[in-house]
């Protein structure tokens, strides 16, 4: 499930605080956050005389705070001073010496309340309009932020719901018919065994009728097999897709070696196709460190991809990777001079079951398996680049 990611809010947040702290001239500024009855210290500025920190919580029902009452009103609460209020001379934040307060709720990107945002004092003080103006600016460019958060929750939902549905229709697509010939195999094996079963009972099966069922088995059980077999490799494909390898296996090596080692893994695979493998570097003792079993994965399902959907038609078909070392990534560069990704499906093809607008060949788990290889076992990142002559793939890794 998607979590709100508040890290960078909260950084950011910290900042606006000490500025509305500065400009209303109070030591504390705080962005209360309320959840499950639960009230605790989301944000703060910082200064020494601050005597709330970050995480600081406590039952928010009949607690007497004064944000309790903001919460509840979901109103402006301005106190000058708690000491002669009667409804707040008892509060618990007067043991922090916090005497005066204003604060206003905050609303979470779904309009359920998501808190307060509110100015404290140790002495009697009488809030101007511009404090709060500024406060009321700040409230509503924090609900904003909130809002954009809680788009962005929603949108990945979405979109997981819609990859979801894509690998389970994909899924369907790809074992009904197996399943199906099986499920027709077991029938008609069902049927010739119970024929027989009753020409031998009324002493009239011959040997030809018997010869006939027995070849009905032999054909039946060579479907089974091919059908079954053809399942279990759909299902483990869709585990390789699923799994994630725990421990990476990293390899210090030189950019020279990495290029060899590519190029014998790969080259098996183009063998006598007329493919041109070109895999170039710029540095040769240069020195990384990479999953190198990873990373030949990768490469392998890409190669494979330009020889099932590329290379149609292509007279002289050519294959370059290009490995460029950075100071803190590893950028390899894969392109060939085939057919090329239309626009309309940059954007799709590393999604499960993706065949392409001519529904291409395959089950279309390749570059999804590619690009979860990299992003979660590799922790970088494949993507598509726009090209004139064919495909062009950037690979990212951190080093």
């Amino acid at each position: 499930m998607y979590q709100l990611d508040y890290d960078e809010l909260v950084q950011s947040w910290n900042k606006t605080l000490e500025v509305l702290a500065l400009f209303a001239d109070v030591p504390v500024a705080l962005v209360m956050k309320v959840e499950n009855n639960i009230i605790s210290v989301f944000s703060k500025n910082n200064n020494q005389d601050n005597p709330y920190e970050i995480g600081d919580s406590e039952e928010l029902e009949d607690s007497g705070l004064y944000c309790e009452h903001v919460v509840k009103t979901q109103k402006l609460l301005n106190i000058p001073n708690a000491l002669i209020d009667e409804d707040f001379k008892e509060n618990p934040d007067i043991k922090l010496n916090m005497i005066s307060y204003l604060g206003l709720p905050i609303c979470a990107g779904d309009t359920t309340p998501f808190g307060t945002i509110c100015i404290l004092d140790s002495n009697p003080h009488e809030y101007n309009e511009p404090v709060i103006k500024l406060l009321e600016t700040i409230k509503q460019s924090f609900e904003t932020q909130l809002k954009l958060l809680y788009q962005q929750k929603q949108a990945f939902e979405q979109q997981q719901f819609a990859e979801l549905a894509t690998l389970i229709r994909g899924i369907a697509h790809e074992l009904n018919t197996p399943l199906g010939n099986c499920i027709t195999a077991v029938d008609v094996t069902q049927l010739a065994v119970k024929e027989t079963q009753t020409r031998l009972l009324k002493k009239r099966l011959s040997q030809q009728a018997l010869q006939n069922t027995l070849e009905t088995l032999i054909n039946t059980n060579e479907l089974l097999d091919r059908n079954l077999t053809s399942s279990a490799y759909k299902i483990r494909i869709l585990q390789d897709l699923l799994y994630t390898k725990s421990q990476s296996s990293k390899t210090i090596m030189t950019l020279e070696q990495l290029s060899e080692s590519l190029y014998k893994h790969l080259e098996e695979q183009i063998k006598h196709r007329g493919i041109k493998l070109d895999i170039n570097y710029q540095n040769p003792h240069s020195q990384i460190e990479v999953d190198i079993d990873l990373l030949k994965q990768v490469l392998f399902i890409l190669v494979q991809n330009s020889i099932e959907h590329a290379f149609n038609n292509i007279a002289d078909p050519i294959i370059e990777i290009d490995i460029f070392d950075f100071d803190e990534v590893l950028k390899i560069h894969y392109t060939d001079n085939g057919t090329g990704i239309s626009s309309t499906e940059l954007s799709s093809i590393f999604t499960p079951f993706y065949k392409g607008k001519n529904n291409q060949s395959g089950i279309g788990l390749g570059l999804s398996i590619a690009k979860k290889i990299v992003s979660q076992q590799l922790q970088g990142d494949i993507c598509v680049q726009e090209s004139d002559v064919g495909a062009h793939f950037l690979i990212s890794l951190p080093k």
